[in-house]
This record gives C-alpha cells, sequence and structure tokens, in this order.
C-alpha cells in the first residue's frame, strides 16, 4: 500500500510539474512584447480591414452587379472575423474607433461615393485588387521577419484568406470586361493631402499589376 501512495505522489507531483510549466510557457507567449514593427504592422493591418469594411458596405448600398455584391459580402465577412484577431493580438493598443472613423472619413470614400453603375463597381474592384496586392505583401513579410510568435502565426494563416479574396476581386474585374479610360479620373487615395493620386475610374484587367499606384 505504501508503495501505491508513493507512485501516486510522485505522478502527481510529475502532472502538477508539468502543467505548472505547460500554463508558464502560455503565460510568456501572452506577455511576449511587440516591436516596433511588429506594432506597425497591427495599426495597417487594422486600418486597412477598416478601409476594405467601408468600402464593402459602400458597395452593398450601392452595387446592382451580383458578383460585386458576393465579393463585398465576402470582404465584410473576411475582414471583421480578421480583425477580431489583431484586436485579441494588440489587447487595446491600438484605437480601433479611430481607424474606422478615418475610413468611413477620407477621400477616396468621398470618391466612390459619388459614382455609381459600372463606374463604382469597376473602382471598387481595382481598388480592392491594389489594396489586396499590397497588404499581402506586408502579411508575407511579418510571417518572414517577425520575432513574436502569435503574431507571425497569424500573419502566416491569414494569407490564404486574402489571396482568396484577391482571386475573387480580379475574377469579377476580369468577367466584367472592362476597360480603362485614362481621361476619366478621380482622387480615390486614403488621405486627403496635397499629394492625393490619381487612379482611373475604369480598369484594365491585365494592367493592374502593374499600375503605377
Amino acid at each position: 500500500m505504501r508503495k501505491v501512495n508513493l507512485t501516486s505522489l510522485v505522478l502527481g507531483s510529475l502532472a502538477i510539474m508539468w502543467l505548472t510549466s505547460v500554463l508558464g510557457t502560455a503565460r510568456a507567449a501572452d506577455n511576449q512584447a511587440f516591436d516596433g514593427a511588429e506594432h506597425a504592422f497591427l495599426a495597417r493591418a487594422m486600418s486597412d480591414n477598416a478601409a476594405q469594411i467601408a468600402m464593402a458596405k459602400l458597395a452593398l448600398q450601392k452595387s446592382r452587379n451580383p458578383q460585386i455584391v458576393e465579393l463585398a459580402n465576402l470582404i465584410i465577412n473576411e475582414r471583421v472575423a480578421l480583425d477580431q484577431e489583431l484586436a485579441n493580438l494588440a489587447q487595446g493598443s491600438i484605437d480601433r474607433i479611430a481607424l474606422q472613423q478615418a475610413a468611413l472619413n477620407n477621400a477616396r470614400m468621398t470618391a466612390l461615393q459619388s459614382l455609381n453603375g459600372d463606374a463604382f463597381d469597376k473602382t471598387f474592384a481595382g481598388l480592392l485588387i491594389r489594396d489586396h496586392y499590397q497588404i499581402i505583401s506586408a502579411y508575407e513579410a511579418v510571417t518572414v521577419g517577425a520575432t513574436h510568435d502569435a503574431l507571425k502565426t497569424f500573419a502566416h494563416n491569414a494569407v490564404p484568406a486574402l489571396q482568396g479574396n484577391l482571386t475573387v476581386a480580379l475574377s469579377s474585374l476580369r468577367s466584367g470586361g472592362w476597360r480603362s479610360a485614362p481621361h476619366q479620373q478621380v482622387a480615390l487615395t486614403g488621405e486627403a493631402d496635397s499629394h492625393a493620386s490619381k487612379v482611373p475610374v475604369y480598369w484594365e484587367s491585365l494592367s493592374i499589376v502593374t499600375a503605377p499606384w
């Protein structure tokens, strides 16, 4: 009987030691700090989510194109989920409300508000494509260069969904057979300043990748 009790005591002690070690490791991971570049990425990714969601919600109000509506719903669903994960990582260090307000009140949204019909649909899809190329590159850089384990894992897991959104946006743009009309331009930039870039309202699918943003 004493031998059994001793064995149980040893096994119980080992179990407690293992559990303590696991919890300690988990706490260490939770408390792992972001460096400057990682925190900047969090802010950029959350800002991008806010911008994509704002544009997609506007598309649901303005577009009658089934493909554009489907794309907008996809963007909203994907980006809301993505933003919640980012918020969990940031733990309150980034003001999401301010980012959402900025996304609603900028020159790009004002310009989109002024468009209707095909002009809106083409520009919306084209902007999604441009934005996704840029943010996917940022996510991929994090998967390579980040030292924060949870952030690195998050970025790695998020890339396929973002690439899927990009594929759908490209398909929507190409299937419309839309052509570019360089003389019809509107300021479509995330920043309302004197350096606002001009982006064609009409897009040519094959020129998207090489367009001089």
